[in-house]
């Protein structure tokens, strides 16, 4: 809000669109908290499609326990699937701790005992039947789907080949958690790994929103929030995961392609090339 205010005294007007991430009081828009967390489920939800598999049958695992992860585990776990394990950061110890439950974590009720800094309250979830192990524990669980949604180069050369034989689908809900050696890895794997730009895109498809809202001065209810983030994150999915199987390149080199040549043609049909 301070920021807008300061833009606004520059620019000698009212310019709410300007600005994204706000309060709701203050013109933000109705979703953006889960957004890039649903956006994230939004990306692997048709990627099983396109496997043919059924969330019902998904076993997942999350790096984190900060926002993103939080909503793509209550998603995940509301379409069906089993979050077996999350990670996440101990102010008080300064080290991170995986909690496991191997029949499924119940993501309210480690929101309720998780305080301001993302930490798990160890005692409450150990009595719950959480086993607490070590940090990157989370990256060799026999599931079929990772989300690294913490930090960046989180899945590297040294502890790529913890992941598990029956992961499918790496999600990177963070930004840069796969380091480029340890990319080459999964690809060699056949892991279908969907990149942080385009799986953790629905945060800022949803500021994009809330910059159209406050440009119209018309606010949409939280429901249709979601389901044009939805359609844009599905669409999306589907133009990468397109091109992939047409050219046979990895996912994050299409997903390159199509963000290159989309600025190219912008560039030469406004004459700059």
């Amino acid at each position: 809000v301070w920021i807008l205010d300061e833009y606004e005294k520059l620019a000698g007007g009212h310019y709410p669109g300007m600005i994204t991430g706000k309060p709701v009081e203050v013109g933000g828009s109705l979703g953006r908290t889960e957004a890039t967390g649903y956006g994230v489920v939004v990306t692997v939800r048709e990627a099983l499609k396109r496997m043919d598999l059924r969330m019902e049958d998904i076993r997942a695992s999350l790096q984190g326990f900060g926002n993103v992860s939080q909503y793509a585990a209550k998603k995940l776990i509301e379409l069906g699937a089993t979050v077996v394990a999350v990670s996440c950061w101990d102010h008080e110890d300064q080290i991170s701790y995986t909690y496991k439950k191997a029949d499924g974590i119940d993501a309210d009720f480690l929101l309720s005992i998780t305080n301001r800094f993302g930490a798990i309250d160890n005692a409450k979830a150990e009595a719950a039947g959480y086993e607490r192990l070590e940090a990157n524990a989370w990256l060799d669980q026999d599931v079929q789907i990772l989300i690294p949604a913490a930090l960046e180069n989180q899945i590297t050369a040294e502890n790529v080949e913890r992941i598990h034989a029956n992961v499918k689908i790496v999600a990177e809900g963070a930004n840069g958690p796969t380091t480029p050696e340890a990319d080459e890895v999964l690809k060699k794997r056949g892991i279908f790994v969907i990149p942080d730009f385009l799986a953790n895109a629905g945060g800022v498809t949803c500021s994009y929103f809330e910059q159209v809202q406050c440009n119209t001065n018309f606010f949409w209810p939280k429901d249709e929030v979601l389901s044009r983030l939805d359609q844009k994150m599905t669409t999306a999915f589907h133009a990468v995961a397109d091109l992939a199987e047409e050219t046979g390149e990895y996912m994050r080199d299409a997903a390159y392609m199509i963000a290159i040549q989309r600025v190219a043609t912008a560039c030469h049909l406004r004459g700059w090339a």
